[in-house]
């Protein structure tokens, strides 16, 4: 029998789908299935994953490239160097070892009288990376094997860091991979970096500073928990169990900013970043990024991973982070003479003074670690007050970083 609108059993069909649309109240587009492939394996790497590239389109009829639209396949936007790279043999156990194959060849040009920065960067799985706007290195491995990158470039401060984020996926357009015999795993991400000066300093890691924003989230097994809270786009209620059939899940999209990689973006618009520890994002077990701690967990600098607030279900992510300019008052950093911290021992709260207001305005981070390295408060900023609460008594250990030295001093709660 030939089926038109007036069916009934149409009628129930359509009724039906737009009873499960409507659950849905956020500000995103929503498509759900598989999408097709229109570009199969745009890389191949021993024991790696297939890349593919496609499109699914969406319940308004709006297309979307999965898994994100990215500049891959774009000549103009340079590749990153090799920190670690199996996928080409370039398995470097240190930085220097990788920096010492580069001939300066890599190195991208924003100011002519700018300072060489070189940015480390570990990705879960793919980057792009802008600066003031400018394309300065992409990943070279957009899926697996894992691997990490060095970007240089010369420019002046303050300077604008944006970066697109993308978790690859095998069945475009519902963020699922193959795990074992599990056909349909929700993979994460995360982005771990670290930027230095001509000097070896740091200039900026990865951290809650940072603001990110999530434009694809999938899989989404049902419309009712995604949630939005102001500009946060919130998932962490839905589910990311496992499946053996991931073929009707949904997917939200949102179309970036034109402009959001330009230095005069105000991301403002975006959410802070949330942070996530090694354990979660699983690399304790890759050497891309095993064989470079001493970069990535500086024990003075330690850079975060980061991402937006669901690593499970957040498939695209954009990412920024502004360098300040240096301060003419740079050359007075606080030293050990010109800070007092008392009382000591303390019962309920430490206060930390220094003799001069321009050391205080150098402190970039305040850190108490426990007897085992576990850091009790961090700030990213000068607090002249730390509260004790809660903590059990005993030796702690106050660091007081500038961006030229550390203060040190033994805390002890009785």
């Amino acid at each position: 029998m030939k089926l038109n609108f007036t069916t009934p059993l149409v009628l129930s069909l359509m009724l039906f789908q737009l009873d499960v649309f409507a659950q849905y109240n956020g500000s995103g587009t929503v498509s759900q299935g598989i999408g097709s492939i229109t570009n199969a394996n745009i890389y191949s790497c021993p024991n790696g994953r297939i890349p593919n590239v496609g499109i699914v389109t969406a319940t308004d009829a709006s297309v979307w490239t999965m898994p994100a639209e990215v500049n891959y396949l774009n000549a103009n936007f340079p590749f990153a160097s090799n920190l670690y790279n199996a996928c080409v043999g370039a398995n470097y156990t240190n930085a220097n070892a990788a920096l010492a194959a580069l001939n300066g060849n890599d190195i991208i040009t924003i100011d002519s009288t700018g300072e060489l920065i070189t940015a480390y960067i570990f990705a879960d799985n793919y980057f792009e990376l802008y600066i003031n706007g400018v394309p300065v290195g992409k990943d070279n491995v957009p899926y697996t094997e894992f691997n990490s990158n060095i970007v240089r470039f010369r420019v002046q401060k303050p300077f604008k860091i944006a970066m697109l984020l993308v978790d690859w996926e095998e069945y475009l357009g519902i963020g699922c991979e193959v795990n074992n015999t599990i056909p349909y795993h929700m993979g994460d991400g995360g982005i771990v970096t670290v930027f230095k000066d001509t000097s070896n300093n740091t200039v900026a890691i990865t951290n809650q500073n940072w603001k990110a924003q999530s434009f694809y989230t999938a899989p989404i097994t049902d419309l009712n928990c995604p949630t939005e809270n102001g500009n946060q786009r919130l998932s962490n209620n839905c589910s990311t169990a496992d499946a053996n059939d991931g073929t009707n899940y949904y997917a939200l999209h949102w179309s970036k900013p034109l402009d959001w990689m330009d230095s005069n973006f105000n991301d403002a618009v975006f959410p802070q970043a949330s942070i996530y520890s090694n354990q979660t994002v699983g690399v304790n077990n890759k050497p891309a990024y095993t064989n470079f701690t001493n970069i990535f967990d500086d024990p003075v600098q330690d850079a975060q991973f980061i991402w937006s607030t669901n690593l499970i279900l957040d498939n695209e992510v954009v990412v920024t982070y502004t360098v300040p300019a240096p301060t003419s008052l740079s050359h007075v950093s606080p030293s050990k003479n010109k800070c007092h911290v008392y009382p000591n021992p303390a019962n309920n709260s430490i206060y930390i003074k220094f003799e001069s207001a321009i050391a205080q305005q150098e402190v970039i981070q305040i850190i108490l670690e426990n007897v085992i390295g576990e850091q009790v408060f961090i700030a990213t900023h000068f607090v002249d007050q730390i509260s004790l609460d809660g903590l059990p008594n005993g030796i702690y250990t106050l660091k007081i970083i500038s961006r030229e030295n550390q203060i040190t001093e033994k805390i002890i709660k009785q």
